[in-house]
Order: structure tokens, then sequence, then C-alpha cells
């Protein structure tokens, strides 16, 4: 996994990513695959500013692809084609109505909140839209 370091925010926003080598070699897969899930959004692919293809960790957990990661980026791209967007609104904390920290959006997936966040990413994408 690298990390962005520097002068660069994306790096706290976004955290450690992998290489398509590194992701394949976790997850079992091979880099065609990796490619392929990338290309029709069921992986979070980001491109660098030098063009480079990074894989947030975030979207692993246990050794596999978070459960419903592919349908909440479905929703995301029907308002933008941001990835680094989709990255951000994944992985941000929120506030809850209380003012305390909620869970991110990736945090409910991976506690199996799909209809929660499904919900939450059409709300999102719809005020992209506007």
């Amino acid at each position: 996994m690298t990390e962005e370091t520097g002068n660069n925010p994306w790096a706290a926003i976004i955290g450690p990513c992998y290489s398509a080598s590194s992701l394949a070699r976790t997850l079992g897969w091979n880099e065609a695959l990796i490619v392929e899930a990338a290309a029709s959004r069921h992986l979070l692919e980001l491109e660098t500013s030098d063009g480079a293809s990074l894989y947030p960790a975030f979207q692993v957990w246990g050794g596999r692809v978070v459960d419903g990661l592919g349908a909440v980026l479905q929703v995301l791209s029907t308002a933008t084609s941001s990835r680094w967007t989709w990255a951000q609104w994944l992985n941000a904390s929120t506030d809850d109505d209380s003012g305390d920290d909620a869970p991110s959006a990736i945090e409910q997936l991976r506690a199996g909140q799909l209809d929660n966040v499904l919900r939450d990413a059409r709300h999102a994408a719809a005020a992209w839209s506007s």
C-alpha cells in the first residue's frame, strides 16, 4: 500500500491506497480483474495527477471488497464522474443529529447497512446534480 504525502490534502481524506498489483494480491485476483472491476464501478479506482492508478484501502475489509460498494458507486456516478468526490463521500466522517461523529458511508457498508447508504447516496447525488 502507498499513501500520498506532502501537501496533498487528499491523503488525509482518502488514507492509504493499493496499487493494482498489491490489491490483486490482497484480494486473490489478477490485475485484469482489478481493472475490469474498476471500469464497471464495482471497485473504486483513483487516478493521480501523474496518471498512476490507486485503489483506496478503505474499500477492502476482511480480504474482500466491501459488500454493496458497487451499488453505491453506481448511484454516485449518476451525479458526477469525479471518483475523488466519491472517495471523499464514502470515507468522510459526518456529524449525526446530536453533533457527534457518525459512521462514514464505508463504515456503514462494512456494518451491512446498504439500504441506509444507498438512500444517502441518492440524496448526495441529487444535491450534486442540482
